[in-house]
């Protein structure tokens, strides 16, 4: 695996002592790279959810040793987001978070999440409240809100509806997702919910009290404080050139918006409410960028464009980079790929002797489904493209499953894009093809995806890695994509990480009910 060391620093030798003396000593539910996230006085201070109830706290997680058919799956790395040998147990995660003799309408999760970050970064400028930060007047008369000093900071944005049923078991899953990815890694990570208003004729921006009585109505009182409003007469306004707004083909754009107003935030995650981890979420998702930092730009997007079958390649993720660099030698795509009548923003590459060029850099973007070129795929939106020159000649990519990170800088350029030239692709093709023009740094973790199907790696790699050599994962109408013919015969129905079917909620389901499973992200779980 191509990995980063965890970082060194000098330690005098008595604090060396004292180190080993208390890890030695005190009960952990978590490896040494977890210790440098968090801390026994940051959990015991400022991150419980109410004074002195521990049951939240990181050491109540139990780990046991896995020994399931899962740790070996037929796609992707098992050891990617996370120890593939230690199973967090899915009852110690969950069961307190239950509706019980606690008054969780009392909570006030964005106030709790900030007053757990405060120990670490300084948050005055930020104290005002979340919904008066987001309908402030557009980018020309904005207030500047970085803090200066809280560079690395992520915000995770949760997508929802105002439709969304918080039934028993959602509303478990969401305070879990909340503590263990905000309160249990003192702060680092702050969650967001972006709501989705169907109605467009709700002056959302304009009137306080319509926009308060939308929140009211369409967000638990726990939540609220963490929740921003968006209707399409939202992104209407921002974005008047673009003649698509609705959040199937336009995923990004209320995510752009986000990005504007709340700039202390280098880095995005966007997941869905029906992603679901089987490991921990703070450690899976850093584990994913800790992965997608140690990656060389040498034939990145050659790698991306395909699925990576560990059995195929003696259970190596380097095997399968050194086979993708073996056939690609220099000719891998390097630096922006240049199309009429638009300037790259990103870096200029060095000389391609630099193999090495990019390792120890963040990614602008992160996706977990291989990242495709479009043309004769025959996907139903192969065509959809607005504003470019070349219009579907540009240089493109896509990814299915809109669950990312992504950099401001990614964001923002997508933004001017937008805003002020018209330029756009629909949601699955955005972040992708603008990070493949700009020459930014795009990586597809290879996490590990299981099948629910009777299939060797020979079969298997025949059916979804039949594309030309720099989209394997593409080509003539691959089952992996909703096609201009409807969907396709496939493997995926049965898959635990797609954007439909049921094999991802299977999973979840054993996952409850006691299965040990490795860290891994499933998708769509539909639970109620």
């Amino acid at each position: 695996m191509r990995h980063l060391p965890i970082a060194r620093r000098f330690i005098p030798g008595a604090a060396v002592a004292l180190f080993i003396f208390l890890f030695l000593t005190t009960r952990s539910s978590f490896s040494l790279h977890a210790l440098t996230w968090t801390s026994t006085s940051a959990i015991a201070s400022g991150c419980q959810i109410w004074p002195g109830w521990r049951a939240s706290d990181s050491e109540q997680l139990l780990y046991e040793a896995c020994h399931d058919t899962t740790n070996s799956p037929l796609i992707g790395d098992v050891g990617v987001l996370g120890d593939p040998n230690r199973c967090l147990l899915a009852s110690s995660r969950l069961d307190q978070y239950h509706s019980s003799d606690r008054n969780w309408s009392e909570v006030r999760w964005g106030q709790v999440q900030r007053r757990c970050a405060t120990r670490e970064y300084k948050l005055s400028a930020l104290e005002y409240p979340v919904d008066r930060l987001w309908r402030l007047p557009g980018a020309s008369q904005e207030v500047e809100t970085q803090v200066k000093g809280n560079n690395g900071r992520v915000a995770i944005v949760l997508r929802a509806w105002d439709n969304y049923e918080y039934t028993e078991k959602r509303l478990a899953w969401l305070r879990a997702l909340i503590v263990e990815v905000s309160l249990q890694r003192a702060g680092m990570y702050q969650v967001f919910f972006l709501v989705n208003v169907k109605d467009p004729n709700i002056h959302l921006e304009e009137d306080a009290d319509a926009y308060e009585q939308a929140l009211i109505k369409f967000v638990p009182e726990e939540f609220r404080d963490m929740a921003v409003l968006f209707n399409e007469r939202t992104l209407k306004a921002w974005y008047p050139l673009v003649q698509e707004h609705g959040a199937q083909d336009q995923m990004y754009q209320a995510l752009q918006i986000f990005s504007q107003k709340f700039k202390q935030y280098d880095f995005i995650w966007q997941l869905e409410m029906d992603l679901r981890f089987t490991g921990h979420v703070h450690d899976t998702l850093e584990s994913a960028a800790t992965f997608a930092r140690a990656q060389s730009r040498r034939n990145l997007w050659e790698r991306n464009g395909r699925f990576y079958i560990p059995r195929l390649f003696s259970n190596s993720y380097d095997n399968f980079s050194e086979a993708v660099d073996v056939e690609f030698g220099d000719n891998g795509v390097w630096g922006p790929v240049p199309t009429s009548e638009f300037t790259s923003q990103g870096p200029q590459p060095p000389s391609r002797t630099k193999w090495n060029w990019g390792v120890g850099k963040d990614a602008d973007l992160i996706s977990f489904m291989p990242m495709i070129d479009p043309v004769g795929t025959n996907w139903i939106y192969e065509d959809v493209i607005h504003g470019f020159a070349d219009g579907t000649a540009t240089p493109r990519r896509v990814a299915i499953v809109s669950i990312t990170r992504s950099s401001r800088r990614l964001l923002q350029l997508i933004h001017e894009a937008q805003q002020g030239r018209g330029q756009w692709l629909v949601s699955e093709a955005t972040l992708e093809t603008f990070a493949l023009l700009h020459g930014l740094k795009a990586v597809t973790v290879p996490h590990p995806i299981s099948i629910d199907k009777e299939m060797t790696a020979e079969e298997l790699d025949a059916e979804i890695n039949k594309g030309p050599s720099h989209s394997k994962a593409g080509g003539e109408t691959p089952s992996m994509l909703y096609s201009k013919d409807g969907f396709l015969l496939g493997p995926w129905w049965e898959a635990s990480y797609w954007f439909t079917g049921s094999g991802a909620e299977n999973v979840w389901k054993a996952y409850a009910g006691g299965r040990r499973l490795p860290p891994m992200l499933l998708h769509p779980v539909k639970e109620k």
